[in-house]
């Protein structure tokens, strides 16, 4: 007992000894900590519900969005800046959280009534689905979702990593396609691409200045250039057939004109490649 009260005069003690300019500084700390975080939690980042929207505040031209377990459809901005809103969830109860950072914006599920707390994903995952409105310019796009959807993406680099990507139209300097089941592309505009999937891949008009690489690895490889785009090269271990308009010079090597533009590479390990 003697020890403990000897103890406690000497906390006691040693906290009258410190300067009061720094107990003022360490309240504030221990004071503005929890509220910039409380700030961070309710004001820079947002609760969507079913059918509510979140839109940017800055007019951003770099877009980074991760919602693993969403799918996004792309549309065309009303006022120029990037917007998110819900369109489908499979719970009352499930709620999409938007946090933006910088140049990034994060997509998460969360669940139950403390869903406004935290950024962290919930541990039971659904599927959902979101649309976002981008700008009709944008610097880069950089997304990773279950699927990818949309008219059309414009933007200097655009990389899509996905479950599928069905896009219409993509115009981009530097393009990289990622997907773990089929990517279907009706038009391609690019400097520098490179289409990847596991499944089949489906590229339809496409117009390249430098190089562009398609390449799957266990399905079809569809290719239908509406117009003429020089030499073809085809590599893959499976049948290749080709429409008439399609004259091949070689093994595996394909003229579809007699332009200056650059190579098409087309690359399938296993499975079969079509020349329409």
């Amino acid at each position: 007992m003697a020890y403990s009260r000897m103890k406690g005069k000497s906390l006691k003690a040693r906290f009258q000894a410190i300067p009061k300019h720094r107990k003022i500084a360490f309240g504030l700390v221990f004071t503005v900590l929890p509220l910039i975080f409380f700030l961070n939690l309710f004001v820079f980042s947002h609760v969507l519900a079913l059918g509510d929207t979140y839109e940017d505040r800055y007019q951003m031209k770099r877009l980074r969005l991760e919602t693993a377990h969403g799918n996004v459809e792309f549309v065309r901005s009303t006022n120029e800046k990037v917007q998110i809103e819900v369109l489908q969830t499979n719970s009352k109860e499930r709620r999409i959280k938007v946090k933006s950072v910088g140049d990034t914006i994060s997509v998460v599920e969360r669940y139950g009534q403390l869903s406004q707390f935290g950024s962290r994903a919930s541990d039971e995952p659904s599927r959902y689905k979101i649309r976002v409105a981008l700008p009709s310019s944008m610097t880069s796009i950089d997304v990773e979702a279950e699927q990818v959807t949309g008219q059309g993406l414009i933007a200097k680099t655009i990389v899509l990593e996905a479950n599928a990507v069905n896009v219409k139209k993509l115009e981009s300097d530097r393009l990289r396609v990622e997907t773990r089941s089929d990517a279907t592309l009706e038009t391609v505009r690019v400097v520098t691409g490179n289409i990847r999937s596991y499944r089949n891949a489906t590229v339809g008009d496409i117009v390249v200045n430098q190089s562009l690489t398609v390449q799957t690895e266990a399905g079809t490889l569809a290719y239908e250039p509406r117009n003429a785009t020089g030499q073809v090269n085809v590599t893959t271990s499976g049948n290749v057939t080709a429409s008439e308009r399609f004259k091949e010079i070689g093994g595996g090597v394909y003229h579809l004109s007699n332009s200056n533009r650059p190579n098409i590479e087309l690359i399938s390990e296993t499975g079969k490649v079509e020349l329409k």
